[in-house]
């Protein structure tokens, strides 16, 4: 179902994401480095670290120098996002580190504990959306809190020298705002053009769909970084209202670029559009670079095309400060009201991944605990941090990555390790070599894992080592291997044995879900609807349109052997899209489409038939295709829909799918 078929009567359909492969787990991503990460985490955890040792507390420093490990989740948000994020979770590492302090003689306790503060942070993450690497760090912290010698006197000072440290990673930070106070938000903005010009020059290629969607995720990242920064009360600050003027520009040339693709007549997107989108990308970071000026519009003869064009050279003229986007932020331009219960309640569905995701973790990072400490390994709390690492692949196929990556990384790493003990490094070198460590680390983890955990596995075996100088290296050495591969064991079972197939199992009632929705758009746009309900449909379908493809991502990377019975619905999801945008272009001028006579037609029937049949994953029965002379297009597409349906169940009665 990868490849393109093109049905009787029906648009063809779009060759589908290539399901990954075991051997993904050693491709290099090229990705940029990331320095500021890298300087950052290093400057974070190797200062705390060097000031103990030059003031012959080494052990007060590598206390502080957990609270360090916050500047690991500083993202792509806001410097007020930020600073809000890095002082919670500075604040949540030194209570784990209190939490695995206090429960350190009390083995039940800290199982306990493992499997409760892992699944929290994995759902609070979630549920609020934050980017980082979730629960790895809590569970860290309060593994390293555990492993010290047991000592309420000596509670206060540690947690406070944990807390202190995150203190200090937030100013680390918070640092880059004294010099571009706006560069998160520039940079999500010039990202959005960058996936825009990607997304125009795959129309009509194969690629359109994945590079749609990327476009469609850049631009909702772009509109979230410029709405959460000063807009709620710093309502004509110029710099915020040109980004947020560009941003709306992307917005409606995406829309432009869909209908383009959408109507068979227009002709090709002028030559050097996707040349002149990543020049306006280029000239917001970088604003003494000369920018390719747009060609006129004025001689296009295709509507959408010269529409395109005309907001092109809107776009450069406000890149260029000719139109910085005067006035005030309007209301609907702003975020809605921040809703603590409308976010937990979404989160708690019970048919929302995350609330399985959040339970799974625990569940087996406390197994994983009662395990480490049952068998009395050595250095037992390095089981369930294994176990923590391998199941941020969230998928079978994810973790089986996350778990060779580890085992892999861990076996050269612990080369490095034992050459650099076998020095005797002390005091400074000790802060130093962490330093050069964890900047490497930063530097390259995103390009890919198992290179970051060859200077992972020194780095702990240094601290380690350094905490308990009395113990032979070959001791960490062994436990290190032994721990990791019983941590990494037992995160593959949970992913085997837990919720495996909790995307594939959502993916027709998300699918069904997004069918009526795109109903309840259409009839808002065929009916005349007030405006605010329009918007709010629309809305409500580009973030649906994104998880369900997400969810299907999922799906796919669940099990090797099921992905045909994943893939086969590709067609249908291909087909939801296209009417999907389709529609939302359409709400963008609601007015013009507005066509009382025919929303009592079939319409509604005929997209509850659709989700009902994808619901219960049968084959629609014969419908009648609604014929809109308001929307001409659509007829195509819901076609395609209709044709994607039953296709999908012929090929899941097929006996290769059945057998998967």
């Amino acid at each position: 179902m990868n490849t393109m078929h093109t049905y009787p009567g029906v648009r063809a359909v779009h060759k589908g994401p290539a399901p990954g492969t075991v051997r993904d787990a050693f491709r290099i991503r090229r990705m940029p480095l990331q320095w500021f990460r890298g300087i950052g985490s290093a400057v974070a955890a190797g200062v705390p670290t060097l000031i103990g040792a030059l003031t012959g507390h080494l052990d007060y420093g590598l206390c502080a120098s957990i609270g360090g490990f916050a500047f690991l989740y500083v993202g792509s948000e806001t410097y007020r996002q930020r600073a809000i994020k890095l002082a919670c979770v500075a604040l949540g590492l030194s209570l784990t580190f209190g939490l695995g302090s206090l429960s350190a003689a009390t083995p039940w306790l800290m199982v306990l504990l493992f499997g409760l503060i892992g699944a929290l942070a994995v759902f609070g993450f979630g549920a609020f959306q934050m980017a980082g690497p979730s629960a790895m760090f809590f569970i860290l912290t309060f593994s390293v809190g555990t492993s010290l010698p047991y000592d309420l006197h000596a509670l206060p000072l540690r947690t406070l020298l944990v807390l202190t440290g995150g203190a200090f990673a937030w100013m680390v930070g918070m640092s880059g705002w004294l010099l571009r106070p706006h560069g998160p938000e520039t940079k999500a903005v010039a990202g959005a053009y960058r996936s825009l010009a990607a997304f125009v020059d795959a129309i009509g290629t194969d690629l359109y769909p994945e590079k749609r969607y990327q476009a469609a995720v850049q631009l909702r990242a772009a509109d979230a970084a410029v709405s959460g920064g000063e807009l709620r009360w710093r309502r004509n600050y110029g710099p915020t209202l040109r980004l947020m003027a560009l941003t709306r520009k992307a917005n409606e040339m995406f829309m432009a670029a869909v209908e383009i693709s959408l109507d068979r007549q227009a002709a090709k997107v002028p030559e050097g559009t996707a040349a002149s989108l990543l020049s306006i990308a280029d000239r917001l970071q970088h604003p003494q670079q000369e920018m390719l000026q747009p060609k006129a519009a004025a001689d296009i003869p295709n509507g959408h095309v010269r529409r395109l064009s005309g907001l092109l050279n809107e776009a450069a003229a406000i890149c260029l400060g000719e139109d910085a986007g005067r006035g005030t932020a309007e209301e609907g331009t702003l975020p809605p009201s921040f809703s603590l219960r409308r976010l937990l309640s979404g989160a708690l569905n019970p048919h929302s991944a995350l609330l399985h995701t959040s339970l799974r973790y625990g569940i087996m990072i406390a197994v994983a605990a009662a395990v480490a400490y049952s068998l009395d390994l050595n250095r037992s709390y390095w089981v369930p941090l294994s176990c923590t690492a391998v199941m941020l692949g969230t998928t079978v196929l994810g973790t089986a990555h996350r778990a060779i990556q580890r085992t892999a990384g861990t076996v050269v790493g612990l080369f490095l390790g034992a050459f650099i003990l076998s020095l005797r490094p002390e005091g400074i070198y000790i802060a130093l070599i962490m330093a050069v460590l964890q900047f490497i680390i930063e530097l390259i983890y995103l390009r890919n894992y198992a290179l970051a955990v060859i200077f992972i596995t020194p780095s702990s075996l240094l601290i380690a080592e350094s905490s308990h100088p009395d113990m032979a290296v070959s001791f960490f050495i062994s436990a290190r291997l032994t721990d990791i591969l019983i941590g990494s064991a037992i995160g593959i079972i949970g992913m085997l044995l837990l919720w495996r197939r909790a995307s594939s199992s959502k993916l027709p009632r998300a699918l069904a879900g997004v069918i009526r929705m795109e109903g309840k758009l259409l009839e808002s746009i065929l009916s005349s609807s007030p405006s605010s309900r329009v918007t709010t449909w629309t809305n409500e379908l580009e973030t649906a349109l994104i998880r369900l493809r997400l969810l299907y991502d999922g799906a796919l990377a669940e099990s090797v052997g099921r992905r045909n019975q994943a893939s086969s619905w590709w067609p249908a999801l291909d087909a939801v899209q296209h009417i999907g945008y389709a529609l939302i272009t359409a709400a963008g001028n609601a007015q013009s489409h507005a066509a009382p006579d025919e929303a009592s037609s079939d319409c509604s029937l005929f997209f509850e038939q659709m989700a009902q049949a994808a619901e219960q994953q049968l084959s629609p029965e014969s419908a009648n295709i609604p014929a809109l002379s308001s929307i001409p297009v659509l007829q195509h597409e819901l076609a395609g829909l209709h044709e994607a349906l039953q296709i999908r169940d012929r090929t899941a009665q097929s006996p290769a799918i059945k057998s998967s």
